[in-house]
């Protein structure tokens, strides 16, 4: 839900003061807790869930853990595209337990939050971000977390500016 001061937004709701509204939740996905999971070893590998060191190594734990944009990794989210020069509104949401600390950021442009100009948000746990974005430099550009271990493990997407 996004709350507009009043007289802010057109008939539909959306703000007067912005061309485009995007967002991005940042989070990571269990899929260590997916009713799919015994099904999945069983089809695609020679292992099953009866398999305890399996299932209880922490290697195989954390490979199972997706971080993600909007519920895509490693780039696959479908780019994100914005006109040079359009005011875009940027919603960020920051979801998870209190290790999932996360910082977007944006390559090629920059952001507007409070005042200050920025090209990198921090996002807590449970927490909502709104910023401004003009885009003036054109090009397809990384917009990923940038906390290393999360980028690592597929915390990243583009964006376009046309």
């Amino acid at each position: 839900m996004v709350v507009t001061v009043k007289g802010m937004s057109d008939s539909n709701g959306r703000p007067k003061d912005v061309d485009r509204e995007m967002a991005s939740l940042f989070t990571v996905s269990d899929k260590n807790s997916s009713n799919y999971l015994c099904d999945n070893l069983e089809t695609f590998t020679d292992e099953t869930c009866d398999n305890e060191e399996l299932v209880g190594d922490d290697d195989f734990v954390e490979s199972n853990l997706m971080y993600g944009i909007n519920g895509y990794v490693y780039g696959n989210l479908p780019a994100q595209t914005v006109q040079k020069g359009e005011h875009v509104r940027w919603y960020l949401i920051g979801m998870g337990t209190e290790i999932d600390l996360h910082a977007p950021h944006w390559h090629g442009n920059t952001i507007l939050w409070n005042d200050m100009r920025d090209d990198v948000m921090e996002l807590m746990p449970a927490s909502l971000k709104t910023v401004d974005f003009v885009p003036d430099n054109v090009g397809t550009w990384m917009f990923h977390c940038h906390v290393n271990d999360h980028i690592s493990v597929g915390m990243m997407s583009i964006f376009k500016v046309i």
